[in-house]
């Protein structure tokens, strides 16, 4: 049974974390008004507070939007590695508005998925 609060809607695209050391680049696989599923090689602990910086396209017009907040779950594989990033603040219209009118928007069917809110 699902539990979020929010509908998740597909959602690909590539965003970048800063790090102490260098940008990581991971790719998005869905967004919902409270938080998002990104994909990385590189291994994020659960409870880590991060800004990712997501580029897209919405309605022909390309975007770039920053989100925080903090890694609420964990799955590790073989082909990679899935992170479910819990949003500090939901998305706004002053801060994100590419993002939420894709969110918002979308007329694409919700979709469930292996992680779970806290």
């Amino acid at each position: 049974m699902e539990k979020r609060r929010h509908s998740r809607i597909p959602f690909f695209g590539k965003a970048k974390i800063s790090t102490a050391t260098r940008p990581v680049e991971v790719m998005i696989s869905n967004i919902s008004l409270g938080g998002l599923l990104f994909h990385s090689k590189k291994d994020f602990e659960l409870g880590k507070e991060m800004v990712i910086q997501i580029k897209g396209t919405h309605r022909g017009k390309e975007f770039e939007e920053k989100v925080t907040g903090r890694i609420v779950a964990v799955h590790r594989g073989s082909a990679g590695n899935s992170f479910g990033l819990q949003f500090g603040a939901y998305l706004d219209e002053s801060r994100q508005p590419f993002l939420l009118a894709s969110v918002t928007g979308s007329r694409k069917k919700g979709i469930t998925s292996f992680l779970r809110d806290n």
